[in-house]
């Protein structure tokens, strides 16, 4: 008899990469408020609570919740007991979030979702995703990925289990759905994105990427017969300072 996966725990995933991942842009720059909103066992949570000035941790399993609170000492933890939709109506009021970590079971876009429109981007903002799409598509009856992506792939917008090949399909464009997902969001709410990395663990079931959201920059690219390379370099200097502006080091 296999041995299920302990609870937000993928079978397959690769830990270490993920880990190393969100660490690498966790040290972009000195982390203020940390949201940590599929918090479990809490073991990327023990990761981030030593390096800011304040980490949120929320997880709605009440056991999970018990074993989280005794892993997790920490005096600039704040650690709650809820569903992270409930508590993303309220995330708006949290000030100087510089860093979210969505380490879903499954798919976390409507969490991503209700973020983005409860919380209006006026700094830079880190964010890590796991996403368990195609691990959920092998457990659930269908995907509506009209629901999640805001696109239509499918009639319908929904992928079915049974149709192995769109499965397959969708496996090649998955990192492009995340991201046309993230800019449908920026687009939005009025902010830009910058991509920082796409993965895949071992068992081709679950993939992490990391983007930095910041405030809306106007850049001006257009260009009529000749271009204008020293106008390009000005406006591409000016987005480099107005992010730094959103940075606190």
């Amino acid at each position: 008899m296999s041995k299920m996966p302990r609870p937000y725990e993928v079978e397959g995933e690769d830990r270490s990469d993920k880990e190393r991942l969100r660490l690498w842009t966790f040290s972009f720059w000195r982390q203020a408020t940390v949201l940590d909103l599929f918090a479990g066992l809490g073991r990327l949570s023990t990761l981030y609570a030593p390096r800011c000035e304040k980490l949120i941790c929320v997880e709605k399993n009440e056991e999970t919740f018990k074993q989280l609170a005794t892993n997790l000492r920490s005096s600039n933890a704040e650690l709650r007991c809820m569903d992270t939709l409930d508590f993303l109506e309220g995330v708006g009021e949290i000030p100087d979030v510089s860093f979210v970590d969505f380490d879903s079971y499954g798919c976390p876009n409507l969490a991503i979702i209700k973020f983005f429109e409860n919380h209006p981007v006026k700094r830079a903002i880190i964010v890590n995703v796991t996403d368990g799409t195609l691990f959920n598509l092998s457990r659930t009856v269908n995907i509506d990925l009209n629901k999640y992506f805001l696109v239509n792939l499918y009639p319908k917008g929904r992928l079915s289990r049974e149709d192995y090949d769109s499965k397959r399909k969708l496996r090649r464009v998955l990192p492009w759905l995340q991201e046309n997902f993230i800019h449908l969001l920026a687009t939005k709410h009025g902010f830009n994105t910058l991509f920082l990395y796409h993965a895949m663990n071992r068992a081709a079931n679950v993939t992490y990427y990391g983007f930095m959201a910041f405030p809306e920059i106007h850049v001006n690219l257009m260009a009529f017969g000749k271009t204008p390379i020293t106008r390009f370099k000005k406006d591409q200097g000016s987005m480099v300072k107005t992010i730094k502006k959103t940075v606190k080091y």
